[in-house]
C-alpha cells in the first residue's frame, strides 16, 4: 500500500496520482486506487461493495485499463469504524484485491491516521502554487506528525507555465518545509515534479518518487504474495539509480 493525502488541493493531487499510477504501471505493477473522495453507489460500485461480497471483479483481459480507480468513501469509513482497529483490517484488502499489485489509498488525514497510524509507511502530501495550498497542507502535515506519527514526503507539483517563473512555483513547498522545520521540528523530504500530460513516458523525477514510495510502502498480506517475490519489490535495474540520486 502507498498512501496519498487528500487535503483539498486537487490541482496538485490528481496530476500527481495520474503520473504516479502511470509510472508504477510502466514498472510492471497492477495498480488499484482506493479513492475515498468519491462515494460508492449502485450505479458506481466500489470498495464498499467489494467488502460486502469479498470478490475482486477486476478485468484481467488484455485490453483492460492499466489501473483501476474504485470509489471508496463508504468502504474506507467502514474500515476505520471496525472495532478490531485500523491496520489489521487492511490485510483483507490483500485478499480482496490483486495480490501482485499496488494499492494506493487516497483519503483525508483523519481516515489515514485511523487506518495506518504509526506504521512504516510514508504518505505523499502534494502541493501546488494555489493560495490555499499552504494552509491546508500544513494542517494535514501537523495532524500526520502529531496524531498519526506519520512522516510524509512533500511533492511540489509544477505546471508547464510555472517553469519559466520558478519563484511562482516554489513558495508553497518551500513555505511548508520551513513551517514544518520551525514549528514541528520536522525536516521534510521534498520532490519537485513537473506535470505531464497524456501518455507521455514518465520523467526521471516521478520515477525517483515512485521508487521512494515502493521502498516506503506497507505490505498488506504477505501470505498472498507469489513465492519468491517481495510484497513490493523495487523494479530490477532501478535500485542503484535511486541510491545514487538519494
Amino acid at each position: 500500500m502507498i498512501a496519498v493525502v487528500h487535503h483539498g488541493d486537487e490541482q496538485a493531487e490528481l496530476p500527481m496520482l495520474w503520473q504516479l499510477c502511470l509510472t508504477l504501471v510502466n514498472f510492471g505493477y497492477s495498480v488499484t486506487v482506493l479513492d475515498a473522495t468519491t462515494e460508492e453507489s449502485t450505479a458506481n460500485p466500489g470498495l464498499d461493495q467489494l467488502l460486502e461480497d469479498s470478490h475482486w471483479h477486476g478485468d484481467d483481459t488484455p485490453d483492460a485499463p492499466a489501473w483501476a480507480v474504485l470509489p471508496s468513501a463508504k468502504g474506507v469509513e467502514r474500515l476505520c469504524s471496525t472495532p478490531a482497529g485500523g491496520y489489521p483490517n487492511l490485510h483483507q484488502l490483500g485478499r480482496l484485491l490483486p495480490s501482485d499489485g499496488i494499492i494506493i489509498l487516497y483519503c483525508r488525514v483523519e481516515s489515514m491516521i485511523a487506518l495506518i497510524s504509526e506504521r512504516l509507511l510514508e504518505p505523499l502530501l502534494a502541493v501546488s502554487p494555489a493560495r490555499t495550498s499552504l494552509l491546508t497542507s500544513y494542517i494535514a502535515l501537523k495532524r500526520l506528525l502529531i496524531t498519526g506519527n506519520l512522516k510524509p514526503t512533500i511533492v511540489n507539483m509544477i505546471q508547464d507555465q510555472d517553469l519559466s517563473s520558478p519563484s511562482v512555483a516554489q513558495p508553497v513547498s518551500a513555505g511548508l518545509s520551513e513551517c514544518a522545520k520551525r514549528f514541528l521540528n520536522f525536516d521534510a523530504a521534498t520532490f519537485d515534479i513537473t506535470e505531464q500530460h497524456g501518455e507521455a513516458h514518465p520523467n526521471g523525477d516521478i520515477q525517483r518518487l515512485a521508487l521512494r514510495m515502493l521502498e516506503r510502502s506497507a505490505p498488506l498480506s504477505a501470505k498472498y504474495v507469489p513465492m519468491g517475490r517481495a510484497p513490493l519489490a523495487v523494479p530490477s535495474g532501478h535500485s542503484g539509480q535511486f541510491a545514487r540520486s538519494h
